[in-house]
């Protein structure tokens, strides 16, 4: 016997418990409620949806039945940033930097769970504003896109971006100490 709202229900456990452990309790307590029921878990994750980025701009289009959003945080800048310098470091251009790739492969992993949601990653590895590299989602209301399921595509996302930010600023140092060493003579095969 299926129990009504019971997906819903472990959605909201979820997405609470990667919030938790990724230290944005915060979030938690803005946006889930103590009650649970359809409404309010679709107010919950709406709003949840626009405050997991530090830059959110959404726009609804009726005549076309297209929900957009615009998603943006440091954490996503500093990762083109960082890309960007390894390439440069590396002699590998934009289109073929394996860190690029790896965000556009992720992006797909996390995104492409619903034929009525598309997205576009946008990163430039040399910002000109801020918030300048963002995240686009087209969400058609033609059909029913799982908003807990897209939160929790977003957390991992934000997490993915922030792991890969330490990683590659730890390639980007152990590069330059190395590389230090090498013009110091410290290394010299």
């Amino acid at each position: 016997m299926p129990i009504d709202g019971f997906n819903e229900l472990f959605n909201v456990v979820y997405i609470a418990k990667k919030l938790h452990d990724m230290g944005k309790y915060d979030l938690i307590k803005q946006n889930l409620y103590d009650t649970l029921d359809y409404d309010t878990y679709y107010e919950c994750m709406y709003n949840l949806l626009g405050d997991l980025f530090a830059y959110h701009h959404d726009r609804y289009s009726e005549s076309r039945g297209i929900e957009f959003h615009i998603l943006s945080d440091p954490v996503i800048v500093d990762f083109y940033v960082l890309a960007g310098k390894y390439g440069k470091r590396n002699g590998i251009p934009d289109d073929m930097n394996p860190y690029i790739k790896a965000a556009i492969k992720q992006a797909e992993n996390c995104l492409n769970f619903s034929y009525c949601l598309d997205w576009m990653l946008v990163g430039h590895t040399e910002p000109k504003r801020p918030f300048h590299s963002r995240l686009g989602l087209f969400i058609y209301q033609d059909d029913y896109v799982d908003l807990g399921c897209l939160c929790y595509s977003l957390i991992e996302m934000y997490d993915w971006f922030s792991q890969h930010c330490i990683k590659l600023s730890n390639v980007l140092h152990e590069d330059a100490g190395g590389q230090l060493l090498l013009e110091m003579g410290g290394l010299a095969a």
